[in-house]
């Protein structure tokens, strides 16, 4: 017994513990992985221009200046994965996004942004791509598009029988309405448990059922597989009869809360209806 006690407090610690780190060790691998991403493809051919710039312009001092820093010449720091063309890079990337965004913000960069769209968009393939691009990076980066779920709901999906939870983002489209009569509504359901990929539903505002959560609990419940159901929801009052159909005389206890009302017709106590006030037996 002894033992069996302290493994299982040696597992509770355990679980504990990896419960603890699991949020912060998730994040730190997030952070790490996405620097990664922009010092591979941002801060090093950023850093590798910079260097070449001032291999060609910059004068033999400050070519004597960086082999007595580093060691290596400006070719050799432009040829290997030396940290100074990360440290060079991303400070001069910032730079220049921030400046194409001034540029862009004004009359003339606006002009000129619309030109060099009409003229991508003539290539077939070049264009089609770089609409979609254009259109998903302003619905992400602009202020008046935020993405905002409007409530929680259920739905019938993928086919009958089976429930799903669905994000309310918009209401349905004026032309599906009118040919069908109905209030349509959008619903995305998103995809368990990442949330980056789901479906949108156009479905009757009759058919979706309203869920008494938020947002901010139902994202958890959905990426944890309806683990983390939240505490407050209201319980299903049950509707079915406090006690069961009667059993025949032969085989009904006298504890079973029924007695006999004349001849063949059988009631619950009243014991045994206090029994089941708030849905319990």
């Amino acid at each position: 017994m002894l033992s069996q006690a302290i493994k299982a407090g040696f597992k509770r610690s355990f679980m504990t513990g990896i419960a603890a780190l699991l949020p912060t060790t998730l994040t730190l691998l997030i952070l790490i992985a996405g620097f990664g991403v922009l010092n591979d493809y941002v801060g090093k051919p950023m850093g590798a221009a910079v260097l070449w710039g001032l291999e060609r312009w910059a004068g033999p001092g400050f070519g004597d200046f960086i082999i007595s820093y580093t060691g290596r010449s400006l070719a050799d720091l432009r040829a290997t994965d030396h940290w100074l063309k990360s440290a060079i890079g991303f400070p001069v990337a910032a730079v220049l996004i921030f400046i194409l965004g001034f540029l862009f913000a004004s009359f003339l960069g606006r002009r000129l942004m619309g030109m060099f769209d009409g003229l991508v968009a003539r290539f077939p393939i070049i264009g089609s791509i770089y609409g979609y691009g254009k259109q998903v990076s302003e619905f992400l980066l602009k202020s008046n598009k935020q993405v905002e779920f409007k409530s929680v709901v259920l739905v019938k999906y993928p086919y009958e029988g089976i429930w799903s939870i669905g994000f309310v983002t918009n209401d349905g489209i004026n032309v599906l309405n009118q040919m069908t009569g109905k209030e349509m509504v959008t619903v995305c359901v998103p995809n368990a448990p990442t949330l980056i990929t789901g479906w949108v539903l156009l479905l009757p505002k009759a058919d979706v059922i309203p869920l008494p959560m938020s947002v901010d609990e139902a994202i958890p419940f959905i990426v944890s597989a309806g683990v983390l159901l939240p505490e407050r929801l209201p319980s299903i009052t049950r509707t079915a009869p406090p006690c069961s159909p009667p059993a025949p005389l032969s085989l009904r206890p006298r504890s079973s809360g029924w007695r006999r009302r004349g001849t063949g017709i059988f009631t619950c106590s009243k014991k045994r209806r206090r029994e089941w006030t708030g849905g319990t037996w």
